[in-house]
């Protein structure tokens, strides 16, 4: 079973299955490790955090060696907004999953 993932605004932006995060459109984006996220390309990204990806000052940054990309998964099928959750300032980070690696940007 899936679990959604949102931003600090409370809106669904991807989801969770095993320990691997994806996009709505099923592509996989990154890795829960313990508490940390990073991207497969062993990029640190944030922390997870009551279903959110964001930048904890309590948080260990690494970075871990990279991984082969899993396969997609078939999208659960879009999630309803939740109210929005006390997040105490911390910034949203899902966006780095999505965004190309710093040698992988368009020439």
């Amino acid at each position: 079973m899936a679990m959604y993932v949102y931003n600090t605004s409370g809106e669904p932006v991807g989801f969770v299955m095993e320990t691997f995060i994806h996009t709505f459109d099923g592509q996989p984006v990154g890795r829960i490790i313990g508490s940390r996220v990073h991207r497969f390309d062993g990029t640190y990204v944030g922390e997870w955090w009551k279903e959110m990806v964001v930048e904890r000052p309590e948080g260990r940054p690494r970075n871990l060696p990279p991984m082969a990309v899993p396969p997609r998964r078939e999208p659960p099928g879009a999630s309803f907004n939740r109210r929005v959750v006390l997040h105490g300032g911390y910034r949203d980070t899902f966006n780095l999953l999505t965004e190309p690696a710093y040698g992988d940007a368009a020439e």
